[in-house]
């Protein structure tokens, strides 16, 4: 792998309130496109929220009013700014995480890395490596038909740890419905848990061929601002699902 350090990826977190409502964390997820905030209680960061959590939460009667204290994720420590991409995918693939706090050397928070600003750095070692997506999609995603319910997909999404299900009709991917757009229509109206999941998915999904070098994809990733695409035959019909988290795993076999 070519050679990069955490601290060059480092991101400077969203910062919320220990004390602010689940609704309010929510809300700046939304708007800021972030799917982790660091919980402040004065100018101490006391714990991670992760979008992951907050959606885990949604159909099990989370009120809305909650302080995000409740919730918060205690990480199981930093990284230093001086690791290696590929010390960092390890790491991250066994604590199951998304994001790591990247630390200096007297402890203090550098910022967040995440599965996104991994994958980008490894855009380079795909393109020497010439893996297409058959190599690493999955050819089992979570799926759903359109009339089914928003609490069904939620409940598939926590039983598979899934990001995500792709809404099919006729063997073809017209919506995903993501942790992001749970948060954005359902919290706050437990109501809609018994939508149909078409109500709320988003579409058209993103997609590309099963042949599509994984170094593109990255790129295409980065450019369309997603972390999982649909992966289509030469027909139109689903072959699978490439997520982030895919490449890493993939990675992490090449290092």
């Amino acid at each position: 792998m070519f050679k990069r350090r955490v601290g060059e990826l480092a991101k400077r977190p969203h910062i919320v309130p220990a004390d602010a409502t689940v609704t309010q964390a929510a809300d700046l997820m939304v708007r800021a496109d972030v799917s982790c905030l660091a919980a402040v209680t004065g100018a101490r960061v006391v714990g991670f929220l992760t979008e992951r959590e907050l959606v885990r939460h949604l159909d099990v009667d989370l009120d809305p009013s909650t302080p995000i204290r409740e919730i918060l994720s205690r990480t199981t420590g930093g990284i230093a700014k001086h690791l290696g991409v590929d010390e960092a995918i390890k790491l991250m693939l066994e604590r199951r995480e998304r994001h790591l706090p990247v630390v200096d050397v007297g402890g203090s928070l550098v910022g967040l890395v995440t599965d996104k600003e991994l994958v980008d750095a490894l855009a380079v070692d795909f393109m020497v490596e010439s893996v297409d997506c058959r190599a690493l999609m999955r050819t089992n995603p979570v799926c759903l038909t359109p009339e089914q319910s928003v609490r069904m997909a939620l409940d598939r999404m926590r039983d598979t740890n899934a990001g995500c299900v792709l809404v099919t009709e006729a063997g073809k991917a017209v919506g995903i419905f993501t942790e992001r757009d749970a948060l954005r229509a359902i919290m706050g109206r437990p109501e809609r848990l018994l939508d149909p999941v078409s109500a709320h998915m988003s579409g058209p999904v993103v997609c590309v061929p099963v042949d599509a070098m994984v170094y593109k994809v990255i790129l295409y990733m980065r450019q369309k601002g997603v972390r999982r695409l649909a992966v289509t035959e030469t027909d139109g019909r689903l072959a699978g699902l490439i997520s982030q988290q895919d490449i890493l795993l993939y990675a992490r076999r090449m290092g």
